[in-house]
């Protein structure tokens, strides 16, 4: 190990670099070819954090502080930036607005004639995309956007409202690196990644919010005050709660029924407390989650592979299947919670029928405690897909080229391969999958 020195500000201005021309080509969906090239280059930049991660500088805590400063100052360009690669931020500044009015955006899609008054009212409802569907985003984060709305109800004021949580997302990785007897500078590999800088300030994706408790449960494993926590984020985001499970299957092994009842118990009742203001007339809060589950489709891996023989909908069925599979077989081999949540979230990403770049935030907050080459490569060329937008823009419709598919895919498991192969020539480290 070593000190933080002058060649780590030089990469970290190099990537605060990176944001300010983000911040030129504004906005970025009309200039997906440059953008997609600062991007790798700034990938490059953090290479070396993961290639040489047993080299990387000390994590005294005084250099957390550097590095959260450092993120804030990267994150600034893209505050300035219009959200172009998604326009989700203006669906949760919609559904914010209507939860608040006490209207339930479950049961009631952007055009439904009862919100007719509130969308005259509303700058952001001509963006809002799929305006035919209800909400889909699950209760405990209508009811955030809801919060947030009453503070700022701007796209910008939300992506400053997520940025917020994310520093409090970093420092609580800090905590996690220091609770696992972890180097802190390995808290650079979510903190100045560019995707986390593009996705939250620049796109305005509520992730952080969901994967600050998932996070906060890891921290806080075998104790009473981690299962709300998890019972929060499966409220703001389904995978959120996959530790628990394997906190549950681990006490039911070890014949601690009681415990895990008990820790069942509290998620739930975090769950039902954000649930039923939804729930009053008798029914579920789903909205559109049955319509993506069953229809939408895009920049799949194994998915696309299963759809061509098998056909669109039995493949979704056959991708099920292997999902639930997957978690079962970690489940038995008692995976640890960090790497099982991992595996999971890695399993559920290559089955997907639906992968947008910023599904591999999932990957990355745990980048950190796991650095390693395929997991960097996996959830940091994501964002390769937006070159769909290029497709569009020369009438190819929303596809993503093969080309950009083999990269994305195919690299981290070129990466995973030559791990296999190469000789070790001392002891495995542990933190590397």
């Amino acid at each position: 190990m070593r000190n933080l020195d002058l060649s780590d500000h030089g990469r970290a201005a190099l990537l605060s670099g990176f944001s300010v021309c983000c911040l030129t080509l504004d906005p970025l969906a009309e200039h997906v070819p440059h953008f997609l090239l600062l991007y790798v280059a700034a990938l490059f930049v953090l290479l070396p954090y993961v290639v040489g991660a047993k080299q990387i500088f000390d994590g005294r805590k005084g250099s957390v502080v550097i590095i959260v400063l450092w993120s804030l100052v990267m994150r600034l360009p893209l505050l300035m930036s219009s959200p172009s690669l998604s326009d989700d931020v203006y669906r949760y500044v919609w559904e914010g607005r209507v939860t608040a009015s006490g209207v339930d955006p479950f049961e009631h899609p952007p055009t439904a004639p009862a919100l007719r008054d509130l969308a005259l009212q509303a700058p952001e409802w001509s963006r809002v995309n799929h305006p035919e569907l209800p909400a889909i985003y699950p209760p405990a984060a209508q009811l955030a956007f809801a919060s947030l709305g009453q503070v700022a109800d701007t796209e910008r004021g939300f992506r400053v409202g997520f940025v917020c949580i994310e520093l409090l997302l970093i420092l609580a990785l800090a905590a996690l690196l220091l609770a696992r007897r972890l180097p802190l500078g390995w808290l650079v590999l979510y903190a100045w990644h560019p995707m986390s800088v593009v996705e939250v300030a620049g796109s305005g994706h509520y992730e952080p919010l969901a994967m600050l408790p998932l996070v906060l449960g890891l921290l806080w494993a075998g104790r009473l005050r981690a299962w709300p926590v998890w019972g929060l984020a499966f409220s703001l985001k389904f995978l959120g709660a996959v530790p628990a499970v394997f906190v549950v299957a681990r006490l039911v092994r070890d014949g601690r029924w009681r415990r895990a009842l008990l820790g069942v118990g509290l998620a739930g009742a975090v769950v039902a407390a954000v649930t039923l203001p939804f729930a009053l007339d008798g029914t579920l809060p789903l909205g559109s989650l049955g319509t993506y589950l069953r229809h939408w489709g895009h920049n799949a891996s194994i998915y696309s592979l299963l759809s061509f023989p098998l056909g669109y909908h039995p493949a979704r069925k056959v991708v099920l299947v292997l999902s639930i599979a997957w978690t079962l077989f970690l489940l038995v081999r008692g995976m640890s919670l960090d790497k099982g949540f991992l595996l999971v979230a890695v399993g559920v990403l290559l089955l997907s029928p639906v992968v947008h770049p910023w599904y591999g935030l999932w990957l990355l907050v745990l980048l950190p405690v796991f650095p390693g080459l395929p997991l960097f490569l996996l959830s940091g060329l994501l964002p390769l897909s937006y070159f769909a937008w290029v497709v569009q823009a020369h009438g190819g419709g929303w596809a993503v080229p093969a080309w950009v598919l083999a990269l994305e895919y195919g690299l981290p498991a070129l990466a995973l391969l030559v791990g296999f192969l190469r000789p070790r020539s001392g002891p495995v480290d542990a933190t590397v999958p």
